[in-house]
């Protein structure tokens, strides 16, 4: 459910120096791709949850793939902001 996120680990690890990199908007495309896709697996996973416990744990963990989503897009366009005023 979560192998989306492993090649992006190391650039979220450094996420200041992904920010900085001259590559870093595709990185950044990368990443918020990888919280989608976790994000649609746990969504799939939670249609066959086995109980409402099992449910709403797993409908946290969409939230937050969300959440995590939003917040890396927002430092993204923050650090932007940063550099274009520099």
């Amino acid at each position: 459910m979560y192998d989306a996120l492993f090649p992006i680990a190391e650039d979220l690890n450094a996420l200041d120096a992904t920010l900085s990199a001259p590559d870093g908007a595709q990185r950044v495309a990368r990443i918020a791709a990888a919280f989608d896709e976790t994000a649609r697996r746990i969504s799939t996973a939670t249609q066959s949850a086995a109980d409402e416990r099992e449910r709403l744990d797993l409908q946290k963990l969409y939230r937050g793939m969300i959440a995590a989503r939003r917040i890396v897009l927002t430092l993204q366009e923050r650090h932007s902001a940063r550099g274009a005023a520099l």
